[in-house]
């Protein structure tokens, strides 16, 4: 039985045979490019990929299918963050189970999503009442543009460089996270999309140097969006909503500077703009408090949430003013927005307590607790291997270390992010590259992460840096 509190146990070789032949059988009927992508990853970098089978979780550990225990460093996308198969979770979404799995989402709700969509609104920032809810954090946001369209009658969306909001449709064309992810559909985006520079401190947009101070970063991103928004022929007039992660996830853990969304919402309240917050990543407790948002003390028009909500379970939300939510005005008959599985009643009722467990454990002070000790060791590691860490970046348990190939050139080193992550997992620490080039590597693990976990964790993450950076 696995504890969640264990170190890795590693019986076979990674991946084993029976992961082996389980994803060969796989292969035989799920699309290519999901399966076959791994190993044409490994022939162009050499960095074996081929996936790992899970067949259990617990806490912090994994187990596959070969009998290998692994410590989750990644928090199985930053979803686990009370932890795998919490109990309070399982034992709600058994309880459900027995009563009612699936309602009628618009049409004849459940009990379940009544008492959830209750505790979403007591839980969100005050001014964030109504929720129109989603199945994942695409629809969250698609959910949030729409709304946005509707309250101003305008179709257009800012978003930002490196931005990663979900692959359908609605979401990709806010999306720019990376090239090939958009370009066989250009076509069919959202033509009414414009990306800014995110104001990253450590790689300064509109060609400001290296070192450039974080304040004049924010000034030249504020500046830019103002002259845009005000200019005749810019481009901008049908801009109604602003889209942005407060820190971006995907797009490698990057922060921006103090004061920057405080700024945003003054541009967005002076041009009649909607301010939407995508929190899929950096909600529930990710970063220190219940809301990334909260840092900076800056409540949204819309904030979109989900991955950890569920605990598990695919569920998100995007939470809004009530005079925003109005805007939909009263249903005519059939809802306008709507899907066949809205407000589950098994994923509500696993999200009501993942959201009592967040509170009832105090979950967001131990992690801004956790967040800082964890980013002293960090930055102690960065001290050792300066030529190849450039920077400790992110809050609280999102955080990541950005490898460079150099310190003169800041150049973004993918290879050895990748090289690192197959390092760890073959020594039973599961972590992730992010970043637009594969070049940080990200920790964002279940919360419950222990402190001979993190032991083990730096102990492999030290041998790894001084491999690759010797070889």
């Amino acid at each position: 039985m696995l504890s969640g509190e264990s170190l890795p146990k590693i019986v076979s070789a990674i991946p084993g045979p029976q992961s082996i032949a389980m994803v060969d059988e796989l292969a035989r009927s799920e699309c290519p490019a999901i399966t076959a992508r791994r190993a044409r990853r490994a022939a162009e970098t050499g960095v074996g990929q081929d996936p790992i089978v899970w067949k259990r979780a617990k806490g912090a550990n994994i187990e596959d299918v070969d009998g290998n225990i692994y410590v989750d460093f990644t928090g199985a996308f930053a979803v686990a963050g009370i932890g795998h198969t919490h109990p309070r979770v399982v034992e709600a979404a058994q309880r459900q189970s027995e009563e009612l799995i699936h309602a009628m989402g618009d049409v004849y709700p459940s009990e379940a999503k009544i008492r959830f969509t209750r505790r979403l609104a007591d839980v969100a920032p005050a001014e964030l009442t109504h929720a129109i809810l989603g199945l994942s954090g695409a629809s969250a946001v698609e959910a949030a543009l729409k709304t946005a369209a509707v309250h101003t009658g305008r179709p257009g969306v800012i978003a930002f460089w490196g931005g990663y909001h979900g692959l359908s449709y609605g979401a990709l064309g806010a999306t720019a996270y990376r090239d090939n992810f958009r370009r066989p559909f250009m076509s069919q985006l959202n033509p009414w999309v414009t990306h800014l520079p995110y104001p990253d401190t450590y790689r300064p947009p509109f060609g400001l140097p290296p070192g450039t101070d974080p304040q004049a970063i924010s000034q030249a991103t504020i500046a830019h969006l103002r002259e845009m928004l005000r200019g005749p022929a810019s481009g901008a007039e049908m801009i109604g909503a602003i889209l942005i992660e407060p820190i971006q996830g995907r797009g490698g853990e990057i922060e921006p500077p103090p004061g920057f969304l405080a700024a945003l919402k003054e541009v967005c309240e002076e041009f009649g703009l909607v301010l939407i917050f995508d929190e899929i990543y950096t909600g529930f407790g990710r970063t220190g408090t219940m809301f990334a948002c909260e840092h900076e003390g800056v409540t949204p028009d819309i904030l979109c949430v989900g991955k950890a909500l569920g605990g598990g379970f695919p569920l998100s939300a995007a939470i809004g003013r009530r005079e925003v939510m109005d805007s939909w005005g009263n249903s005519s008959g059939e809802s306008v927005h709507t899907s066949t599985f809205l407000g589950n009643p098994l994923g509500c009722a696993m999200a009501e307590a993942v959201l009592d467990v967040l509170i009832e454990e105090d979950w967001p002070r131990r992690v801004a607790q956790k967040g800082r000790e964890v980013r002293t060791r960090l930055e102690a590691l960065q001290a050792r291997f300066p030529e190849r860490i450039g920077l400790v970046r992110g809050r609280g348990l999102m955080l990541g270390l950005e490898l460079i190939k150099d310190p003169a050139t800041r150049a973004p080193d993918g290879a050895l992010g990748l090289g690192i992550m197959g390092y760890c997992r073959d020594r039973g620490y599961l972590v992730l590259p992010s970043g637009q080039h594969g070049h940080v590597l990200a920790l964002s693990p279940p919360f419950v992460i222990t402190d001979q976990q993190w032991d083990g964790l730096f102990e492999v993450l030290e041998e790894a840096l001084a491999h690759f950076c010797s070889a």
